[in-house]
């Protein structure tokens, strides 16, 4: 297992603990030891394979971004870990995979797709099943006010979808985000929260105009939603928003254009996806995913955008990430919980 501190200037400091490669037993061990400030982590049967899992964490602001591959396991919070702990919140993306149990003692089932909102001061009991998770941990003091018992552990599909959405953007923007901007991103990131949780603030949240903050702003996250879509284009997005093509076109004329903003920001997602630690997938698979003809036409537009090729983007990223600080495990929950 890893504990690699990056502090180099091409994206936020990070923590990223794995257990992939060690003996089941000792990968067991130190992955119950990495959780044991949250969770009593424990196979889901006797005779289960043993739990083990990856999790890397970044800190915005006063924030942490984290995202966590878990095995098939039992998760536990008992009294005695909530009174350990600071008062926080998590917003939980599953990504796949999904958990079935009970927090706060109310009956929860999250798949694929689901945002779950879960409080440091929550008990939790349940099964996860093979599941990779993003999440953005808040301090409760930042949510003051809001009634967040109203909307429960989960959300309505629409405030889901926009959860989701910007918990993804975020994750997928932070290997890259110089340290000076990682303030603007967790304010950002509140005052969303804050807008689309408070119902004297988001009553029109179902046209969603007012929440976005314009018609571009909600034109860009439609755009966000469709990367990987091969028919996105300007029929869609306006067909999506109701608005003639004329009229999107006007506003994307500072961009270039629709379709050189969505180019743009198909090669963003790669660049982000290559300098993240936590992505394993072949640079022919996020051409497939981000919709480029070939992997080719990938690499070209790659090289012409930021002067290198996906390989050799991702080498320096790698390298540059194996050059840090080595870590233990105190540190990084020391870490987590100060944040």
């Amino acid at each position: 297992m890893s504990a690699n501190k990056n502090t180099t200037e091409m994206g936020l400091p990070y923590f990223f603990l794995t257990t992939s490669g060690l003996p089941p037993g000792e990968a067991y061990e130190r992955w119950r030891t990495l959780m044991a400030p949250l969770y009593e982590v424990k196979p889901t049967t006797p005779y289960a394979v043993l739990p083990f899992g990856s999790n890397i964490a970044y800190q915005v602001g006063d924030l942490v971004a984290h995202r966590t591959l878990l095995s098939t396991q039992r998760l536990q919070r008992d009294r005695r870990r909530v009174d350990a702990g600071p008062d926080q919140y998590t917003f939980q993306l599953y990504r796949s995979g999904r958990y079935r149990g009970t927090i706060a003692g109310k009956a929860v089932s999250a798949s694929s797709g689901t945002v779950t909102l879960i409080g440091r001061r929550h008990l939790i009991d349940g099964m996860l099943d093979q599941a990779d998770t993003t999440g953005i941990v808040v301090p409760c003091t930042h949510l003051h006010g809001i009634p967040l018992e109203d909307h429960d552990l989960l959300f309505d599909a629409v405030r889901n979808r926009l959860l989701a959405t910007h918990i993804l953007n975020i994750y997928r923007r932070l290997p890259t985000t110089h340290p000076d901007n990682a303030s603007t991103i967790a304010n950002e990131f509140v005052a969303f929260l804050r807008r689309l949780l408070d119902p004297s603030r988001a009553t029109d949240v179902l046209e969603g105009h007012e929440l976005y903050g314009g018609l571009l702003a909600l034109a860009k996250t439609m755009v966000q939603e469709n990367l990987s879509r091969a028919t996105l284009s300007p029929e869609l997005i306006a067909g999506q928003m109701q608005i003639s093509r004329s009229a999107l076109y006007r506003m994307f004329e500072p961009e270039g254009g629709v379709m050189n903003f969505v180019q743009g920001e198909r090669l963003r997602a790669v660049r982000d996806a290559l300098a993240d630690p936590m992505e394993r997938r072949t640079i022919s698979r996020l051409a497939e995913v981000y919709a480029f003809n070939t992997i080719s036409q990938l690499s070209r537009s790659f090289r012409n955008c930021y002067g290198a090729s996906p390989k050799a983007w991702r080498n320096e990223r790698r390298a540059a990430q194996r050059i840090g600080e080595q870590g233990t495990l105190q540190h990084v929950w020391a870490w987590l919980r100060e944040t």
